[in-house]
């Protein structure tokens, strides 16, 4: 930018004092044009200032988004590995919850199957002693004892044939 000159300061464009009085009409004409020129080349100089500030402005943005921009992202990555390992822990909780639920789950229904089979074989059993059916041990007790009789009389058979076989010879 150009700065202002005042009147009572010389210009490189005024002419020498002698040439002055004799010239008056034309160093204020040629004050007046240089007014006239100056204004303009202030305004270009100062649009072409302006301009390159805000060139400069949008630089600045563009380099601060980028580094906000990188530690934003830095940030939101480091907030999403929290993120994962805290649900990754959560999760793994639950699972264990679960599967510990699960198992507590099984052994219950086991015990329940367990109950149920005894109470249903003690009422079976009721049902069949009131009926008169004799129960599976009684019956075994009676088949061995079944077994043993047929053993004696086979012996007693053989014992009687053994005596009648001698006397026919005779």
């Amino acid at each position: 930018m150009t700065p202002d000159k005042s009147p009572s300061e010389p210009s490189p464009h005024d002419e020498p004092s002698s040439e002055r009085s004799s010239s008056a009409r034309t160093s204020a004409e040629t004050k007046a044009s240089d007014k006239a020129s100056s204004a303009p080349e202030r305004l270009q100089d100062e649009l072409t200032e302006r301009g390159r500030d805000v060139w400069l402005a949008g630089l600045g943005a563009l380099a601060t988004v980028e580094e906000e921009g990188t530690k934003l992202f830095n940030r939101l990555v480091d907030r999403g590995q929290q993120f994962e390992e805290k649900r990754r822990h959560e999760l793994e909780e639950a699972t264990e919850k679960v599967r510990e639920q699960s198992d507590e789950a099984i052994s219950q229904i086991e015990e329940a199957g367990e109950e149920t089979q005894s109470m249903l074989s003690n009422s079976i059993n009721a049902a069949l002693e009131r009926f008169g059916v004799p129960t599976r041990n009684e019956v075994d007790d009676l088949a061995g004892k079944v077994d043993h009789l047929s053993q004696q009389v086979e012996a007693l058979a053989e014992s009687l044939s053994e005596e009648t076989t001698p006397d026919e010879g005779e």
